[in-house]
């Protein structure tokens, strides 16, 4: 892979829609677990920079795994925009990359609690991931599943304007 060309149209993008998902999932801690606005607002910005960092990640790790012209495909697609025959592979790589965020941004927000709340202060080094899968049914849970769909169809709607006003 070629790494000489700085694709800055898409770290843009990429920054722009970081700042809108911080957004959207801080309305719902805020609304909905009761979070004071500058304590959503962090909940959320810890939870989704380590979920882009664990994305990128995953996505250079996952090209590195595909066939030349596969790669070459997804790399056009995710850092430049150019969108040729949608793989079926594409879509599940979509679904993966979903799920695993999903994942991440529970660790994370675990994380943030108990470093930051005073009532878990001493449960601080014992986050792992049987602890929060063990948390599926709280309603935790599913605030920060509903913010992350919601995050992720703004996402959607972003980039679906974003590439009809290229066009």
């Amino acid at each position: 892979m070629n790494l000489t060309i700085l694709p800055l149209k898409a770290i843009i993008s990429d920054f722009l829609i970081l700042l809108v998902v911080i957004a959207i999932e801080s309305c719902f801690f805020q609304l909905r677990l009761n979070l004071i606005p500058k304590v959503s607002v962090e909940y959320a910005t810890v939870m989704n920079l380590i979920s882009t960092c664990v994305g990128w990640i995953f996505f250079f790790y996952t090209v590195s795994l595909l066939p030349n012209m596969l790669e070459k495909q997804m790399v056009a697609y995710i850092l430049f925009g150019q969108i040729g025959t949608i793989n079926p592979l594409f879509i599940l790589f979509i679904f993966v990359g979903f799920l695993i965020s999903l994942i991440v941004k529970l660790v994370g927000f675990n994380l943030c609690d108990s470093l930051w709340n005073k009532k878990s202060k001493n449960n601080a080094a014992n986050i792992n991931i049987s602890q929060v899968l063990g948390e599926l049914r709280t309603p935790k849970f599913m605030v920060i599943t509903v913010a992350h769909i919601c995050s992720n169809l703004a996402i959607g709607l972003i980039l679906f304007l974003q590439r009809s006003e290229l066009r």
